[in-house]
């Protein structure tokens, strides 16, 4: 389902992350649309585990920040870009930009 969301899916772009989105058919078992699904994807090129590890953990607190606001239905990526990694970066900062660009693409109510 990832692959098919890069694929397919349609992306928006900001300074910290790159967000691909598309939207997931499926339904529960009573009809209503799925929750929406994360993936998250971080370079290996881009630093070492503990780096990695440590903006994992920034995009998840992101996410989380938003997921009241979220719609159900769709498979999200959200792929790091090199500026994440510099040491002054906070969640929140990555929060409104994650904000910004999932409200472009339409995932966000």
């Amino acid at each position: 389902m990832f692959l098919k969301a890069y694929r397919k899916g349609t992306s928006g772009v900001n300074k910290y992350t790159a967000v691909y989105v598309l939207k997931n058919y499926r339904t529960n078992k009573d009809g209503s649309p799925m929750h929406t699904k994360l993936g998250i994807a971080i370079n290996a090129k881009l630093g070492k585990a503990c780096k990695r590890s440590r903006v994992k953990r920034i995009i998840r607190e992101a996410y989380r920040a938003n997921l009241d606001k979220l719609r159900d239905g769709y498979i999200v990526i959200i792929a790091a870009r090199a500026a994440i990694f510099s040491k002054n970066v906070k969640s929140t900062d990555v929060e409104k930009q994650l904000s910004v660009t999932m409200s472009r693409l339409g995932v966000l109510e």
